[in-house]
Order: structure tokens, then sequence, then C-alpha cells
């Protein structure tokens, strides 16, 4: 090895090394601070890829699970509002079945009758003000709308809800007053009421369906995001070691810089 006091390499080598160690401690210096293992797409491009596609999914399921909550809103809304007029056909029932009676005067079916047109009155009233952000449920407006429960546009549950309004459910005219009136307004309301359970049943079947669906759903997104964790996360025990490493490698490159600076100065001793 040529000793010389021109040409000092082993300071231009620790020079070098401490600029390495910088650089080194400022990536490991961000990943401590951000979380963050990629600093640079040059860190790790591959995983770069993979780990932004998979935090796409989770954003994509947690949209998701927003949307299977609010249909679930929505069918406990519309069952609310199912149920309430099941209630009034089973008063408008009770009222028929009594006017059933040849001891009822002609007078107790008027006042009779006047309950039955306001509960009737009532079920439109039910049905106008059973809503969901603005939007009626029940009237029949509500049907085929899709809510989607996956990653793909296709992956959809749909849901849709009869008109419960009295027109539709053809207790509308009931008139336990007109001839023939008793008898038509109990068969009216006995397939009415049988109508509503049926529809009923079918919205309980779609919020067990969405149920099964939300949780689907948060279990696919905890897994994305656990896997988009391994490819993006920093570790940070093994980033705060590295951390520690560096530090120590720089305060030994910073040193040997500082004795080597010397090394021409001691050479012209050799002279002296």
């Amino acid at each position: 090895m040529t000793v010389s006091i021109l040409n000092n390499s082993s300071a231009r080598t620790a020079s070098t090394n401490i600029g390495k160690a910088m650089t080194d401690i400022q990536s490991s210096s961000s990943r401590l601070s951000s979380g963050e293992r990629i600093i640079n797409p040059s860190d790790d491009a591959t995983a770069l890829a993979i780990g932004t596609g998979l935090k796409t999914d989770a954003s994509t399921w947690s949209s998701a699970l927003t949307t299977t909550t609010q249909a679930l809103a929505i069918t406990s809304i519309a069952d609310g509002g199912m149920k309430s007029v099941s209630d009034i056909l089973a008063r408008l029932k009770a009222l028929a079945s009594q006017a059933n009676n040849g001891g009822m005067s002609a007078n107790n079916l008027s006042y009779m009758k006047k309950e039955m047109d306001a509960l009737i009155l009532q079920i439109g009233t039910v049905v106008q003000t059973n809503k969901f952000n603005g939007i009626v449920l029940l009237d029949g407006t509500f049907t085929n709308t899709a809510f989607q429960v996956g990653l793909s546009t296709t992956d959809t549950i749909t849901l849709s809800f009869s008109a419960v309004d009295a027109t539709s459910l053809g207790v509308n005219s009931i008139d336990v007053t007109a001839a023939g009136g008793i008898a038509a307004a109990n068969t009216a309301l006995d397939a009415a009421i049988i109508s509503v359970q049926t529809y009923r049943a079918q919205a309980g079947a779609d919020q067990s369906r969405f149920n099964f669906a939300a949780t689907n759903i948060e279990t696919s997104l905890n897994n994305v995001m656990a896997a988009a964790s391994i490819y993006l996360d920093a570790n940070f025990a093994e980033v705060s070691a590295q951390f520690a490493g560096l530090q120590t490698k720089m305060q030994a490159a910073i040193a040997t810089l500082a004795n080597v600076n010397n090394l021409p100065q001691n050479l012209l001793k050799l002279i002296s």
C-alpha cells in the first residue's frame, strides 16, 4: 500500500461511508416516523404494486360494508312500517268481525265505519312517511334496488318492497254499512293480512342475507388490511434496531474520518 501526503484515499473512503450511513439513517428515520416500509418506489416496486392494490381492495370492502349497513337500516325501517300496517289491519279485522253480529244497529255500524275509515287513512300516512333519506319505501316504487356487497360491481343484492297502501292491499273501499259489506270486509282484510305477513317474511329473509353479507365483508376487510400491512407497513422493532445500528455505524465513520484526516500531518513528522 502506498502512503501519500497528497492523496488521502482513507479520508475519502471514510467520507463516502459517512454519506451512505447518513442516507440509510434518513431512510430508517422516514420509516419510523411514517410507519411505512416503502419510502420510495425503488425500495420494493413489486411490494408497492401489490400492497397498493390490496389497499384499494380494502377501501372497496369498506365501502361495501357501509352500503350493507345502509341496506340493513332500510330493511329495518321498511319492516317497521309494515308492522304498523299489520297492526292497523289487525284492528280493522277485529272491527269487521265485531260488525258481523246481528245485534249491531245501523248506528253502531256507522260509528264503526268512521273508525275503520280513519284507520284506512292512517295506512296511507304510514306508507307516505316510511322513508329512508327521503325515499318512500312502501308505495311500490322501491324495487330492484341493488346494493354492492363485494369487490365487483356485479357483487350485489337486490332489494324490493311491495306496496302496502290500502288500495294495493284491497282494503281501501271496505264498508261494513253496505249490503254484504261485512263479509266483503272480512274477506279483504284476511287477504291483506296474509299479504303483509308475506312481505314481512321477505324483508326478514333479505335482512338475514345482508347480515351474513356484512359478516363476510368484515372478515374479508380484516384479511385484506392485514395482507396490505405485510407489504406496506414498517416492522417497527426491526427498523428501530436498524436505526440504532446505523447511528453506531455513523459515529464510527465520523471518528475514523477524524483520525485519517490527521494522517498527512503524521507523515510529515517523518521528515521533521
